[in-house]
This record gives C-alpha cells, structure tokens and sequence, in this order.
C-alpha cells in the first residue's frame, strides 16, 4: 500500500494508475478526505453486486421500499425482534 497527496498524484498520475493494477494506492486530499484508486476491472470483475443482476434487482427494490415509506426504524438495538415484530 502507499500513500501519496493529490500533488504527488497531478505529477505522476501514469505512475499511480499503474501502480493501482498490483497494490493499494491512497490519496490524501486535505487533513480529512481519503481516496482510494480502484481499476473498474477489479470492481466489476470480482464485486458480485457488480456482476449479479439478482443483486442489483434487490437493491433497486430495497430503495422502492424506503422511498415509499416500507420500512422499519429500528431504535434499540436489544429489543429489535420487538420492533419488527410490533
């Protein structure tokens, strides 16, 4: 893994691009923003919920649901079978 500044990355992006092919590349941007380079490939290749259409239909399904107010709030986390039950 290394870890460079968006300075160092506006300078030799090439580099980094190709170095993301075989390890972790990380950009700090500012005191609190990490970034992380990750080649499409290994995203859809490998990541199912990239590559299972049954997965991305449930996903879409899921925010249906949240966007028509199907859902429950749970607030206490020790009583949650008596909030979805309830």
């Amino acid at each position: 893994m290394i870890a460079i500044s968006t300075t160092e990355l506006r300078r030799n992006l090439k580099k980094y691009l190709t170095m993301a092919n075989k390890e972790r590349v990380l950009i700090q941007s500012g005191k609190a923003e990490i970034y992380e380079i990750i080649p499409a490939k290994k995203i859809s290749d490998t990541d199912e919920y990239f590559s299972n259409p049954k997965v991305l239909e449930a996903i879409e399904r899921g925010r249906e649901d949240i966007k028509a107010g199907r859902f429950i709030t749970i607030t206490d986390p020790k009583k949650i079978w008596e909030t979805i039950l309830s």
